[in-house]
This record gives structure tokens, sequence and C-alpha cells, in this order.
């Protein structure tokens, strides 16, 4: 008979010492530690390499609730798992046999569960047997339903993982990536942001603004970049008319990454101080997944500010983590009675249920003097009185540029480009904070306000 080493904590010393005896009376075990703790355990475990572990509820561990301590357990196992999958693991507890933790444990290779606060006779027989999957069938009742649990745990731990390298950033193996250059002097002052572009309504603009905006924060010397969200249409390839601007051989960080691919230099497009990570129109992303989203956006954040477009997928259930993580997020809509009443609700209820309401800006695009006047406060009654609505003219001049591929402030008149700053100029003090835009000064003279500028409340 093989004289197995092994270490037991069942939470007991009584126990701990009949276990011992009953094992070394007949030659078959040798106990070479008693464990009181369950972290412990991990380090006896790592420290000794046992054959077998008996372990007990009842071992002392750091949470406080049945809740926390069955998570604590499950933490133990999976790291002592980690030293040997093979490793013989006992579990002795006073729980019933549709216990739902006891289902879980038989998910973590453990085929000796004593449940009945007691050891049965001939227990040492079934343990120094081969592992018998009929020794546990009595648990695996609710299989499904753990099954769906550690499927729920895996998606949230990946979601907290996503989240770090969101708001983190990440880092290349080559390093920088972005290639702008950009004054020392803003490097130090500018905090990095995220903002997020949306339509609330499709067709309302909310890429056309984004581009607007991108371009005024750029013409203040900051270094700004405009990333398309990968669940998108593409259509920021044409909107910036890409063809004029890349090499025969650029390929996007979006197909990059979808491969698996290291993020090369040079993959990023530059246009009037606007660094642009827009998707290839040609090609589909069948791979995508939530860490893919995390690294897409944590090598983006070397651009200290950061645009996310996310066009109409504000309510995709695949973009609420950047959503979660946005320092503001600005809402495109217009004044439109059929296509506002029928989507008003479903976004402002999405945005509730995640608690991210107090981030959102409307910036309503296609308005005039009459149109705010008359239907303003209805608009923001519309979107659950929200804090605060930029009111933006509709300018015929869009249209040409967009179709030129062209950017919208070449084509504006004098006065245009005057209050579209101006809206502009509000809009980036929310933005940046106060503080930051003062240092900018991008105004040498106080511009009049108009029917454009902010209505707040």
């Amino acid at each position: 008979m093989e004289r197995k080493e092994f270490i037991v904590a069942t939470g007991n010393e009584h126990l701990d010492e009949l276990i011992r005896e009953d094992f070394e009376s007949i030659g078959a075990g040798k106990v070479v530690a008693k464990v009181t703790t369950r972290r412990t355990l991990i380090n006896k475990v790592n420290e000794l390499s046992p054959q077998l572990i008996i372990i007990g509820d009842d071992l002392i561990g750091n949470g406080e609730t049945k809740e926390e301590l069955e998570e604590e357990w499950e933490y133990v196992i999976e790291e002592v798992r980690r030293f040997s999958y093979n490793l013989r693991i006992v579990f002795i507890c006073d729980r019933p046999d549709n216990d739902l933790f006891l289902t879980k444990l038989t998910t973590y290779n453990i085929t000796d569960i004593f449940n009945e606060g007691k050891l049965p006779e001939g227990y040492v027989k079934q343990i120094l047997g081969e592992p018998s999957y009929k020794n546990i069938e009595r648990f695996r009742g609710q299989v499904e339903k753990v099954s769906k649990s550690l499927k729920e745990k895996k998606r949230e731990e990946e979601e907290r993982e996503a989240e770090t390298i969101i708001s983190s950033g990440a880092i290349p193996k080559q390093g920088e990536v972005v290639e702008v250059e950009v004054p020392v002097y803003h490097q130090l002052i500018v905090k990095p942001k995220l903002l997020v572009f949306g339509s609330a309504i499709k067709g309302s603009g909310s890429s056309t603004l984004a581009r607007m905006f991108a371009e005024y924060l750029a013409d203040l010397q900051l270094q700004v970049g405009v990333l398309e969200s990968p669940f998108t249409e593409p259509s920021w390839y044409e909107l910036i008319n890409a063809d004029a601007h890349v090499t025969d051989n650029w390929t996007s960080w979006h197909e990059m990454i979808e491969k698996e691919n290291e993020i090369q230099k040079g993959m990023s497009i530059n246009i009037n101080g606007v660094t642009y990570i827009v998707r290839d129109p040609n090609i589909q992303l069948r791979n995508w997944d939530l860490m893919k989203s995390a690294y897409l956006v944590g090598y983006a954040r070397q651009i200290p500010i950061l645009i996310y477009d996310i066009s109409d997928g504000i309510i995709d259930e695949r973009e609420k983590l950047i959503l979660r993580q946005a320092n503001q997020i600005f809402l495109s809509t217009m004044f439109d009675p059929i296509r506002v009443n029928r989507n008003q609700e479903r976004v402002v209820g999405y945005l509730h249920e995640h608690e991210i309401m107090e981030k959102v800006t409307l910036l309503c695009n296609h308005s005039n003097d009459t149109l705010e006047k008359k239907f303003g406060k209805s608009l923001k009654e519309a979107y659950n009185n929200v804090g605060n609505i930029f009111y933006l003219p509709h300018l015929e001049e869009v249209k040409i540029a967009l179709m030129e591929g062209d950017s919208v402030w070449d084509y504006l008149s004098d006065e245009q480009k005057e209050f579209t700053q101006d809206i502009f100029s509000t809009i980036a003090k929310q933005a940046l904070g106060d503080e930051l835009f003062s240092k900018l000064n991008p105004s040498k003279s106080k511009r009049r306000r108009n029917l454009f500028s902010v209505f707040k409340r």
C-alpha cells in the first residue's frame, strides 16, 4: 500500500488528530502538516507538495458572511489547483445534499465530500481508492445552475479586468504607437479624459459633431484622438477621406487586435492635429470580444483627450463598460417628434439603469431659434430633464464637407464659425474644466451670447 503524505485542515483539532491516527495506524499515510487557516493552506501546499489534503468547512477564513466564506473557499481551491490539478482534495462539512456550494465543489475535481458533519465508516478506504464519480453523484443536482453561476463569475472578473485596462490604459509591446508632438506644458496640465459621443436618434450627426469638437480641441494645441467603436457600422474611413492619408500597407488597429497582432506605429491617421483610429470598412470583425475592446481603448489612451464614437450604439450592452468609464457622454438629438418620442424612453431608461445619466449632455443638432423657444422645454423633459443641452444650428455647409471628406470648419463663413466656436468653447469648458480651459485661453475677446448658447438649470 502506498503511503500518502497529506495535510489536515478541518478546523477541528480533535478531528485532525483522529484522521492522523486512522491513517498512520494502518501505515496508509503520514501527516506532514496541520493547518489552522485557509490562507496558510495555500502556502503549505506550495511548500510541501502533498498528495492529499483533507479540509473542513470550519477551517478559519477571512469572510464574515456565508457567501463570503464560500467565495473564499473557491479562491483557496483555485489557488491550490494551480500547483496540482490532480491533488486529491477531501472536503468535510455539515450540509444537505442539495446545497449549491457542494455542487460547485464537484466542478473543481473534488470527488470526496463528506457532508453529514462526521466521517462515515470506511472513509479511509474511499480516500485510498481511485477517485469515483459515484461518490459525488448526489451533489450534482444543481450543476446547470452552478454552471450559469460560474459563467457569470467569469464574466464579472473579465469585466473588472477590462475596466482596469480601459481606465488606466495599456502600453503595446512597441511602446508609444501614437506619433503626435504635444507641447510639454500641455502634457503636464492636461488630465486624461475619455469622452463618448453617440446618437440618441440615428442620423442626428454625432460623428460629425465629434469630429468638429476634436478639431476645435486640436486648435487649442491639445493632443486629441477619435476612436471608432468596433460594434457600429464603419463610417469614419469615408468621413475623414482616409484614402488620401493612408499608405498601401495601412492596417487598422481594430484588425491588428482582432488578429492578436502587435499594434504597429504609423497606423493611426493624423489630420489637422487630430489622431484618428478608425476601422477598415472592408474588414469585418468576426471574433471581437470584451477584452479586445478593452485593449483597443487601453492602447488609445496614450492620447490624453480621447473621443470614443459610439454612433447609434448607445444602448448596446457591449458598450456599457465604455459608458461606465467615460468622464462625460455627449448625445446628439434633434427636433423630430416621431423619432424622439419613440426613442428617448428606451435610451433614458438604459442610462438610468446603468447609473450614468448624470454624465450625459445633449447636443441638439439642426436647431434654430423658433424650435428652441417653442419645443426646448419639451425636449428637455423627453430626456428626463437632463442637466445640460446645447443647441447647434442647421448648417448646409456640413453636407458639402461630408461629401468631400473635409473639415466642416473650412466651409463655414466667419460669422458661422464665430457662433459655432462659441458653442464648442462652452462644451470644452465643461469637458476639460474651467481651470484648464482658462489656461488654454482660446479666445482673446469675449464673444457675444446668442441663441445657440448653452442653457443650464
